[in-house]
């Protein structure tokens, strides 16, 4: 594809088509959200905008600077982030979750700031001066860290933000050269203690119920009683993509997005757009993030920095799984986890911090050309 001799390129005009497409359908479904708290039409849509500026020199700043200076920086924001995660679990609860802290007039998701920087840690940390991974024995304390940051985000709890590290950190091994006995291993170990979690200590397991449940028959629930909070999501959210058709109702002519369909503008935005802009709005979106997951691969290919090759495939797929997990959520194919679409959702803090790992996968396609072409292996 021509596209793919400047993934740069094609990767900054996906970014900005979404991010660009995304607010336009932000003012167009939070209208009635807005009227129930008592907000302005276009609240939601200026804050929107603002963050979207801000993101944008992010960005910029994030692409102009070397990667490898930033990555030195690394184990400091592993630590900041993991003292927010603390931090946030000690402020007061939002519907029955710890996710914000605000500081001054600024509020955002610590969770977003920890997923970057785990991240940009272990794409420093499990690289040795030769330009190699390290020896699996001297991997541990970097799983060490990620355990921690990881068991703090479930105790907010966050189950989407989990499944994404989750996901992204074996694959990221995998690119490492990771034997596959270990992955299996670990897979086996994440899925006892998943299983564990959810039904020997209750986390999250109404929404994995609910999942089941609404796998079985979408729009009723097995008993006839009142749905609960998760099915009911599910239910609205497959009602809103089913009505929206080929063409969609027209920009502002959803219903489902009258206090029907729950955050149409954040968790669920794919789902209340997908009614306005119908079947064609849904392949332009995912469109433009296949041209984006495909972008940033090229650029990590063209690494001959190990490092660089790391974090520009880690913060590609941490990306690309988001997107993967809100749209999944969206049709129904995943259990309901509170987790946005990248560039596209509403959302200050998580529109930022992706920005900042576009900027930085800019950063690797700018000063490293020239091709990895090591075969890399963990012993």
């Amino acid at each position: 594809m021509n596209y793919l001799k400047s993934p740069e390129k094609a990767i900054m005009l996906s970014v900005m088509l979404l991010m660009a497409t995304g607010l336009i359908f932000i003012y167009s479904v939070s209208g009635p959200y807005s009227q129930l708290k008592e907000l302005s039409p276009w609240h939601y849509f200026l804050r929107q905008l603002f963050w979207a500026a801000l993101a944008i020199i992010v960005l910029f700043i994030c692409s102009r600077v070397n990667y490898r200076k930033i990555l030195k920086l690394s184990p400091l924001f592993m630590l900041v982030s993991l003292v927010c995660l603390i931090w946030v679990l000690f402020a007061p609860s939002q519907q029955n979750v710890h996710r914000w802290l605000t500081i001054g007039f600024v509020r955002f998701q610590p969770s977003e700031a920890f997923k970057i920087s785990l991240f940009m840690y272990l794409a420093y940390t499990i690289v040795d001066v030769k330009n190699k991974p390290k020896e699996l024995k001297k991997l541990w304390p970097h799983l060490v860290v990620f355990s921690i940051g990881v068991l703090l985000v479930i105790k907010q709890p966050d189950l989407g933000t989990t499944m994404l590290l989750f996901s992204s950190a074996v694959i990221l091994m995998f690119l490492i050269g990771l034997k596959l006995r270990y992955l299996l291993a670990a897979g086996l170990a994440v899925m006892i203690i998943g299983g564990t979690m959810v039904f020997g200590l209750g986390y999250e397991k109404d929404r994995i119920v609910d999942y089941a449940a609404s796998l079985k028959d979408p729009l009723n629930t097995p008993d006839g009683s009142p749905p609960s909070r998760g099915f009911y999501q599910n239910r609205q959210s497959l009602i809103s993509v089913g009505s929206g058709g080929l063409f969609g109702r027209g920009l502002g002519g959803g219903g489902q997005k009258n206090l029907f369909l729950p955050a149409p503008h954040t968790d669920f935005i794919f789902s209340a757009s997908a009614e306005e802009g119908g079947f064609l709005l849904c392949t332009f979106v995912l469109g433009l993030l296949l041209i984006f997951s495909m972008g940033t691969l090229k650029i990590a290919n063209s690494s001959n920095d190990l490092r660089g090759y790391l974090l520009a495939a880690g913060l590609g797929i941490m990306i690309t799984l988001q997107a993967v997990i809100n749209i999944g959520v969206a049709l129904g194919l995943l259990p309901i986890t509170g987790i946005t679409l990248p560039f596209f959702s509403y959302g200050g803090s998580s529109l930022v911090i992706s920005c900042a790992a576009v900027g930085l996968i800019l950063s690797v396609a700018r000063h490293d050309k020239k091709p990895l072409l090591k075969h890399v292996r963990v012993q």
